[in-house]
């Protein structure tokens, strides 16, 4: 197992560089001008990948932006103000299509993280952020991987490289974000 366990690691991580790699900043930037410009961010996603985005969600209100959960209760209505980030690595779970089009017809503006552009999810976005597989070698669609893992990982770790370079750009206060998080645990 120790053999097995130091390969994976290395795996792992050399998969998610190349995948964060390939990552093009100037739609990172463009994401962020979404993120900056809207009255509130909704995140929608489902499985592994709906937690990804909803941990950047939990970070964004932490940097002091309104961000929900679409499909919480507790989510107010979406309308032409507000910025909408879906996170599915196919770009055509139903679930989510279905949530961005309620979006769409609301108003919003869409942001879509997938690692299929060209998906039914991407053609409804105002913005793609594609995140493609790749293998260790950088080898395109190729991973060692279970299906979908590394778009999943390579999803969450996107989204915290946006929220850090939110937090250094925004000059967000470390203690301003914790007085945010949580006391209810």
């Amino acid at each position: 197992m120790k053999r097995a366990f130091a390969w994976a690691r290395r795996t792992v991580l050399r998969e998610l560089d190349a995948v964060l790699a390939s990552v093009d900043e100037a739609l990172v930037e463009r994401l962020a001008e979404e993120i900056h410009r809207a009255a509130r961010v909704y995140v929608v996603g489902a499985g592994r990948s709906g937690l990804s985005v909803e941990s950047f969600a939990m970070r964004l209100m932490h940097l002091g932006y309104q961000a929900h959960c679409a499909d919480e209760v507790t989510a107010p209505a979406v309308d032409s103000d507000d910025l909408v980030i879906t996170c599915s690595g196919s770009g055509g779970t139903p679930t989510v299509v279905q949530l961005t089009e309620s979006a769409r017809k609301a108003g919003a503006r869409i942001v879509t993280v997938t690692s299929h552009p060209e998906s039914e999810g991407a053609r409804l976005a105002d913005l793609v952020v594609p995140l493609r597989e790749y293998s260790a070698d950088h080898e395109e669609d190729r991973s060692a991987q279970f299906i979908g893992t590394l778009f999943e990982q390579g999803a969450y770790l996107f989204f915290d490289c946006v929220v850090l370079a939110l937090q250094h750009t925004d000059r967000v206060d470390e203690e301003a974000m914790f007085d945010r998080h949580t006391n209810l645990e």
